[in-house]
């Protein structure tokens, strides 16, 4: 249609011409966009309307029509245009899903009113119900009672997962599909998660809530395979108005279970119902998780929980001691903050233990002697506080290597393998975020996402550099790291085992990339 005049739209085109005409938008989309991306987005979509310059495009299902609208509306009008004598926007609308056998219009109205009370079921859930019966549905819904937004503690570590938790459990769909939590252990993921489920739930107390670990959903895909109830394992999961996913970490390496998934989060997306996933690490991040599932959990909003600061910390302790109606002071609380710095757990058993000791004694508690009451906690949370310099250090004294060689831009194979090692062990042991990592080093994240991913599946190949990485976490936790030049201490025994039993004369056989450090 280059070559001809544009297209007149004062009379409605004919189906054929409406055929033609999306035949040369999809080549043109093709060469703009690129096969892969065309193939993904549009391979479904049919131009059904051209009316008044407003062009009608229908999308094989919702999350379809947003994402184009959303990414591709601005290029869809341009390419238009060339073909129109006047396209002043685009309009989406979604294939039904409902399919009528008969080919009269009356036995699709009779269908389609026989489909409507499906389609209105969440819009007739506000009712009111008691508490106990509220909890009773909660509980077969797998929350737990004591996960709920009036005891969680939010503050700068969690500001933007907080919000958006809020938003969630009150327009559920509406907002961001997915919501995706991300943190260390210990930092109130799954506490969001329940809160959610309990507030959606007060708020529509009729509505289909599902709280499960991945571990739980594959168990329960596994057992529907094994007793051929596959039907009901689908009908169970997609046909919930709110799907909570706790530890989706362990979809990884599991293909039939991500296949299975990824059809379940289709068909709840297209729905319009809400998906919250949390995860002890970004999407991208997880092991041999399929690329379509990554750009769907990044789809929606990704929001990460960072370590609590003092007065975070402290609010949450006493949170929990009136909660338990524990005997303990403000004084003995704030001592518990400054000398533990571990995750909200370790907290929580801190506090346990200064109530017991407290209970047992006929005396006060004197905060000085709080350090002492917590000697091992301390001890072992403050193992877990290590600095990113601290691991730099202790990777390049094992790799025998000046700091400013690891920091710099040589990318021979063995300082590209210790910078990579680097970047994988401040990930793990620290609760630095990516672009954080990224800038100690200079780099841009997407560089420590790569190092981060490479030596995870290396490290399962490969023992010798397996073994290697859990030397230097070993050394590094145990505190047997130093920051002292290494070059100063050549020749002392306790730096030569540091090192290993013998020098690294060579990469332990991982490939690199130039452009991912």
């Amino acid at each position: 249609m280059h070559n001809t005049q544009p297209l007149d739209c004062s009379i409605p085109p004919k189906k054929s011409q409406l055929k033609t005409l999306w035949n040369s938008v999809s080549a043109d989309l093709r060469s703009e966009l690129g096969d892969s991306t065309f193939d993904l987005w549009f391979s479904e979509f049919k131009l059904t309307k051209i009316e008044n310059g407003l062009v009608t495009l229908r999308a094989p299902g919702s999350m379809y029509s947003i994402w184009v609208e959303e990414n591709f509306k601005e290029i869809l009008i341009s390419i238009f245009q060339k073909y129109l004598c006047v396209c002043s926007g685009i309009i989406f609308e979604v294939t039904s899903k409902t399919k009528s056998k008969g080919s009269s219009s009356a036995k699709r109205s009779r269908r389609s009113k026989k489909d409507k009370p499906t389609k209105l079921k969440p819009r007739v859930l506000v009712e009111k119900v008691s508490e106990q019966r509220l909890l009773e549905r909660g509980r077969l819904a797998g929350l737990v009672e004591i996960f709920r937004f009036d005891n969680f503690v939010p503050g700068d570590n969690s500001e933007l997962a907080w919000a958006a938790a809020q938003a969630v459990a009150e327009s559920p769909g509406k907002t961001y599909q997915p919501l995706f939590f991300h943190s260390a252990c210990g930092l109130g993921k799954t506490h969001l998660l329940h809160g959610i489920g309990w507030e959606s739930l007060r708020r529509r107390p009729k509505s289909k809530i599902i709280f499960v670990t991945a571990e739980q959903f594959a168990n329960d895909y596994i057992d529907a395979i094994q007793k051929n109830s596959l039907v009901s394992f689908r009908k169970k999961y997609r046909e919930a108005d709110l799907l909570l996913i706790d530890d989706v970490q362990f979809l990884g390496r599991k293909e039939g279970l991500q296949q299975e998934f990824f059809h379940t989060f289709n068909s709840l997306a297209d729905l319009r119902k809400q998906i919250v996933l949390a995860s002890d690490c970004p999407a991208s991040e997880i092991n041999q998780l399929e690329d379509r599932l990554v750009s769907r959990f990044q789809w929606g909003l990704s929001a990460e929980l960072n370590r609590p600061g003092l007065e975070t910390r402290a609010a949450i302790l006493r949170c929990k001691r009136d909660d338990w109606n524990m005997n303990v002071s403000d004084e003995l609380i704030n001592a518990i903050v400054e000398r533990v710095n571990g995750n909200v757990r370790v907290l929580e058993g801190a506090l346990i233990r200064v109530a017991m000791v407290a209970t047992m004694n006929e005396e006060p508690i004197d905060p000085g002697n709080v350090g002492e009451i917590l000697s091992d906690i301390c001890g072992a949370a403050s193992g877990c506080q290590l600095g990113a310099d601290e691991i730099k250090q202790g990777v390049a004294e094992h790799y025998d290597l000046e700091l400013s060689v690891l920091n710099g831009k040589k990318r021979t194979a063995r300082i590209a393998e210790a910078r990579q090692v680097a970047m994988y062990l401040i990930r793990v042991l620290t609760e630095l975020s990516l672009v954080e990592i990224a800038a100690s080093f200079g780099k841009d994240h997407g560089t420590v996402i790569y190092a981060v991913k490479r030596i995870k599946s290396k490290c399962e190949t490969s023992a010798s550099l397996k073994n290697t990485v859990e030397l230097i976490k070993r050394r590094l936790v145990r505190g047997g790291s130093s920051i002292e030049s290494p070059r100063s201490r050549r020749g002392n025994p306790a730096t030569d085992r540091f090192k290993g039993n013998e020098p690294l004369e060579k990469s332990s056989g991982m490939a690199y990339d130039n452009d991912h450090d």
